[in-house]
This record gives structure tokens, C-alpha cells and sequence, in this order.
């Protein structure tokens, strides 16, 4: 690989993309339990309790997608990238989202690993989409 991105970074990343991953398949744990705490099957989709139900849902996941950004964050810092922890946050969530974050860059050497993230948080909210389908298929009886 050029341009100083050697293979030990870009099996830091691969590693960083398990982590994440591994986090995801918790969040979906935890979607399954409350999905099972709460069963909604004969629940009107107007009652209170079903928004209250899928509003419980959507914050299992969410939180989920900030303890993988975090994740992120805290290799960036210990890699003594970007300065300050909160510029890594910024940096992780910016690239997580793959909106970017133009201001900070990563130095040559680490830089894949934005891009690899930017993978993971693209597949990550789907995932997450795909499940809160699922939670409101199943809990319409479908």
C-alpha cells in the first residue's frame, strides 16, 4: 500500500470494523429484549404505548451507533490523531455518518481508517433500518 498506509493499519481497521460490528449484533440483543419485555402485537399503531414502544426501539440502536462511534473515537485519540478527544468525536461521528468532516483529516498514515469507518456507519444505520422495519412489521402483525 502507498503513501504510508501499511498493512498493520489497515488490519487496525479491519479489527475496528469487528468491534463495530460486534456492537451492532448487542444493540440488536437489546432490541430483542425489549422487544420481548414489550410485546406490541395488539397494540393499535395510535396508541401512546406503541410510539412510546418504537421511540424505546429506535434509542436501543441509537445508542448502539454512539458507543461505535466512540469506539472509533478512542483508537483515533490513542493514536494521537486530531488533537483532542472531542475533535476525535466530531471526526468519528463526521465520518460514521459520512458526511465528512473537511476541517480535520487524519494524518496519510491512518487515513483509511475514516474510510473504513465511513463503510461501517453506512451498514451500521442500515442494519438499524432494516431492524426497525422488522419491529414495526411485527408489531402490526405482518
Amino acid at each position: 500500500m502507498d503513501d504510508g498506509i501499511s498493512l498493520a493499519h489497515f488490519v487496525r481497521g479491519v479489527i475496528l470494523l469487528g468491534g463495530t460490528v460486534v456492537l451492532q449484533a448487542l444493540s440488536q440483543s437489546g432490541l430483542a429484549r425489549v422487544s420481548t419485555a414489550l410485546p406490541m402485537r395488539h397494540v393499535s399503531h395510535r396508541s401512546p404505548l406503541w410510539l412510546a414502544y418504537v421511540v424505546a426501539c429506535v434509542l436501543v440502536l441509537m445508542l448502539g451507533h454512539i458507543l461505535q462511534v466512540l469506539l472509533w473515537a478512542v483508537v483515533y485519540f490513542h493514536m494521537g490523531e486530531l488533537g483532542s478527544f472531542a475533535n476525535c468525536i466530531y471526526f468519528s461521528l463526521a465520518s460514521f455518518t459520512t458526511v465528512g468532516a473537511s476541517e480535520l483529516v487524519l494524518s496519510p498514515a491512518h487515513r483509511i481508517a475514516g474510510a473504513l469507518e465511513a463503510a461501517a456507519g453506512m451498514l451500521m444505520f442500515g442494519w438499524s433500518t432494516a431492524l426497525l422495519v422488522q419491529v414495526v412489521q411485527r408489531s402490526e402483525g405482518r
